[in-house]
């Protein structure tokens, strides 16, 4: 086995270490994710353990929560959920649409229940909302959907900006999927989208230096777990810093100092999850639950960094915001 396995493995066991369980064996969660476990928790975690503690589950008490990690690194998800396998969990819930698809691949026969995992037709891990099928099911959102309305209010926000830089982590097939789909929005309003994939967390460095050298006038971030959600202050940070008006699908790149932002409210998504686990421990089969999607969306404003970037925001858009950060 590699070292940069073994450490892995090794640091998912730190991290998770195996619970004295009583006599009569209490369920085990397998919690399977790409970043790296935070603590404390972040408020999406942090929502889903809450959600469960609703439902009467207390960690280390009636439920044995095993966390596994791949640090960032796409290729260990299946080993890591290989193992979740072996530490024979009653169900693994994943974050994110790679995770997901790397429980999907590992087993059929263990429930999934994933959190946001973008479109989960679209990638293809189940067959459709209503029938999820198999051993597959979840909350989630297709963040793609809402990108056209991202467009329209970064015209709003900004009615002069005429070239766009679109920045995306390449490997995350819901961010191709919602590039794709806000390029061709911003095209359709005489905008030139300006494309900026990464491969690899090392090409952020490049990619942020093209953006600065290339002047554009807004910068749309993807939704997606991975590169961008790790460095989502960096990327914040930079665009403050060069006066450029950021947009994306999620509210903590607004908090994080982007101008706006037009997404459901992703704690509560991890949080719904805690039904499902609820649901399948007390028997009712994944394929029996319909995934879930929000029914409501938010749309946040930086004013602070508004007045940064020197860029007044319309009264009418003002009113529309559901939140507002001063």
């Amino acid at each position: 086995m590699k070292r940069r396995e073994l450490l892995i493995l090794g640091a998912g066991a730190v991290l998770a270490p195996r619970l004295a369980l009583a006599q009569s064996r209490v369920p085990r969660i397998g919690f399977l994710l790409l970043q790296p476990l935070s603590e404390p928790p972040t408020r999406e975690r942090q929502a889903f353990l809450d959600g469960l503690r609703d439902y009467g589950y207390v960690p280390g008490k009636n439920i044995e929560l095993l966390y596994r990690s791949a640090e960032n690194e796409p290729e260990f998800l299946e080993p890591q959920c290989q193992e979740l396998v072996r530490q024979k969990v009653d169900l693994i819930a994943t974050t994110g649409p790679g995770s997901t698809i790397a429980a999907r691949n590992t087993t059929r026969t263990i429930p999934i229940v994933f959190l946001a995992a973008g479109d989960p037709v679209g990638i293809g891990i189940v067959a459709s909302l209503a029938r999820p099928g198999g051993n597959v099911t979840g909350v989630s959102f297709s963040s793609s959907e809402l990108a056209g309305k991202r467009i329209e209010l970064l015209r709003e926000a900004v009615p002069a900006a005429k070239r766009i830089a679109f920045l995306w982590d390449e490997r995350n097939r819901n961010a191709q999927i919602e590039a794709q789909a806000a390029m061709a929005a911003a095209r359709r309003t005489g905008m030139v989208p300006e494309p900026i994939p990464l491969a690899t967390h090392a090409d952020l460095t490049a990619a942020l230096q093209r953006i600065s050298a290339r002047k554009p006038d807004a910068l749309y971030v993807m939704f997606a777990a991975g590169i961008v959600v790790d460095n989502r202050s960096a990327i914040a940070e930079f665009a403050l810093r060069h006066r450029l008006p950021l947009i994306s699908g999620w509210g903590f790149m607004t908090d994080a100092g982007g101008l706006l932002s037009y997404a459901p409210d992703i704690p509560s998504i991890f949080r719904r999850g805690a039904y499902y686990v609820d649901r399948i421990l007390k028997g009712t089969k994944a394929s029996e639950l319909p995934v879930e999607l929000p029914t409501t969306v938010e749309l946040a404003l930086n004013l602070k960094t508004a007045k940064a970037i020197g860029l007044t925001i319309p009264p009418s858009l003002l009113l529309r915001a559901d939140r507002v950060i001063e």
